[in-house]
């Protein structure tokens, strides 16, 4: 019976951990969507803005995908849900067709969002 239950957390952790990488992936996909689609016309700044945001979200996927995220910290899951919404927002805001210039911000916060997740996924774990 305990290794039952010893095994269905593992599963659960497993679980709790993919779903919380695969919301780094789409965070670094949308960064990298939004790099793509921006115009060579927008200001160097949010083209930099953009750039950098592209590689600490390739970063984080890169950390995360390598030590998975199956911590259980207090408040994980409010984090979780606050990196779900604003990617959804910006998944919205491409397909709707908004200026680039205006995501930067929801792109960032995303990001740190998903810096948040991974810390404290990882401060269980680590």
């Amino acid at each position: 019976m305990l290794l039952q239950k010893r095994v269905h957390e593992e599963i659960g952790m497993v679980v709790a951990s993919r779903a919380r990488i695969d919301l780094l992936l789409e965070n670094y996909l949308l960064a990298l969507a939004c790099v793509d689609q921006c115009s060579q016309c927008a200001p160097e700044t949010v083209r930099n803005r953009l750039a950098l945001n592209l590689e600490r979200a390739e970063r984080l996927y890169s950390d995360a995908a390598a030590d998975g995220l199956a911590g259980e910290e207090q408040g994980i899951d409010a984090i979780h849900a606050a990196l779900a919404e604003v990617n959804a927002s910006t998944r919205a805001g491409l397909r709707d067709g908004w200026i680039i210039s205006e995501m930067v911000t929801d792109l960032e916060l995303a990001t740190r969002h998903g810096r948040r997740l991974f810390d404290a996924a990882c401060l269980q774990t680590g």
